[in-house]
């Protein structure tokens, strides 16, 4: 996959993705099923993270899912554990060093979060096993204390690997303006 610094191209690289035509009914509707599936793991995981419950978010993962923040983020992670520590406590390493860091994780920890996400491309590969899907989202944070509202934008590259029957995110890809969000600023 292309480099993660480069957002348009890798999520270019999705849109350039293709797939082999059904050949059968019996294939078309797997394929319609599959996409609908992964379709739904997406939205799973937007709802999940806002409301934090992080057992059922990593219920979502492939025990080897690796995580990968760009943008104005850099952070890349491997397996379930690693990645639940900095679910619950979130370090948000800016890419910019000399950027102003994000508030302690407790304070990130009281707002309330919405992800809008839409526009997904999904890729569904030859072996029926693996796919990729490329998202773009919205994020909406309210600070409750004085509800002030901050919001940022970035894409996801998701892959995704079929698991005894369930698909599951193996890797992620989120290019984030996170640095920009005033509520992300210390």
């Amino acid at each position: 996959m292309t480099a993660v610094s480069d957002e348009n191209a890798a999520l270019l690289e999705v849109l350039g993705l293709t797939e082999v035509p059904p050949a059968t009914l019996e294939e078309r509707i797997m394929r319609i099923e599959d996409r609908e599936q992964i379709r739904e793991l997406v939205m799973r995981y937007a709802y999940l993270c806002d409301a934090r419950q992080w057992d059922d978010l990593l219920d979502l993962y492939t025990d080897d899912i690796e995580r990968v923040l760009g943008g104005t983020l850099t952070e890349q992670v491997r397996g379930k554990e690693a990645l639940r520590a900095l679910l619950v406590a979130p370090a948000l390493p800016r890419k910019d060093a000399g950027a102003v860091g994000p508030p302690p994780a407790s304070k990130l920890a009281t707002y309330a979060l919405r992800h809008l996400v839409t526009d997904e491309i999904i890729r569904i590969a030859d072996d029926g096993r693996t796919a990729t899907a490329a998202v773009a989202y919205s994020l909406v944070a309210v600070d409750p204390a004085d509800e002030r509202r901050g919001q940022h934008e970035g894409a996801y590259v998701f892959s995704f690997r079929k698991v005894d029957g369930v698909w599951k995110f193996s890797r992620q890809v989120i290019f984030s303006n996170n640095a920009l969000n005033p509520l992300f600023r210390a």
